[in-house]
């Protein structure tokens, strides 16, 4: 980043990881190549989803030379998946353009990036991720209607990458909820070392409890159920699962 005309991944770091331990939690996760940074963190508090099944709040933030987005993040504990929760309304976008005055950049995005950290802490915004996870675990997952639009959305190749090992987790996985969907793109995320994919998958498995769902007839066969998904995302996306 060009530190004449805004703040070094450095110098959002330094901010970041402050107001976190400000807060009580700590950075869980970082990647900074001097354009870039992703940084997850987590905090204490702790809710169960289901029995045995614990989930900690936290905040998700990438920054590079035009943008800084801050989103409330979750964390699996039982399997250390993350999900970023990019439809959430405490969701912040801080953007280059909307700081013309160079002197004002340092201290006017220092202040948005606190801002917008504090307000993916709140005691609201973690109940909202809860309550989300908790009726998605009571919500069949439509794996083709759900996921599809969502993955659409990424480049092609990327798409045929990702998307038949998510469709095996899930299908290998004894979850058939929404929840059980939305780990098995997490996990996707989890394994992945490219930090941008990662990104995309960690907001993708965070959006899905949020979908509303559209119901469809299904097979009473689960062989057949699966299939049926596996066509569909054929036709309309062109990978071959």
């Amino acid at each position: 980043m060009r530190a004449s005309d805004w703040l070094t991944t450095t110098e959002l770091r330094g901010i970041f990881e402050g107001e976190i331990a400000a807060l009580g939690g700590r950075v869980s996760d970082l990647y900074e190549d001097g354009e870039r940074l992703f940084a997850r963190s987590i905090l204490p508090e702790l809710a169960e989803v289901a029995p045995g099944d614990r989930i900690q709040g936290g905040v998700a933030l990438r920054g590079d030379d035009e943008e800084i987005a801050v989103h409330p993040y979750t964390f699996r504990q039982v399997c250390t998946n993350g999900a970023i929760r990019a439809h959430a309304i405490q969701t912040r976008h801080i953007v280059r353009a909307d700081f013309p005055e160079l002197d004002a950049i340092e201290s006017g995005v220092a202040l948005a990036l606190r801002e917008a950290v504090r307000a993916s802490c709140t005691e609201e915004t973690f109940s909202g991720s809860v309550a989300e996870m908790r009726s998605a675990c009571e919500m069949e997952a439509d794996l083709a209607l759900t996921l599809m639009p969502m993955i659409a959305r990424m480049p092609a190749r990327v798409a045929a990458e990702v998307l038949p090992t998510i469709m095996r987790r899930h299908n290998e996985g004894r979850d058939r909820s929404r929840f059980g969907l939305m780990n098995a793109v997490t996990s996707v995320a989890r394994d992945t070392r490219d930090p941008e994919l990662r990104w995309r998958l960690e907001e993708l498995g965070g959006g899905i409890p949020a979908r509303i769902r559209t119901p469809r007839p299904r097979p009473s066969n689960v062989r057949a159920e699966v299939r049926v998904e596996e066509v569909l995302v054929e036709e309309v996306l062109g990978v071959r699962v």
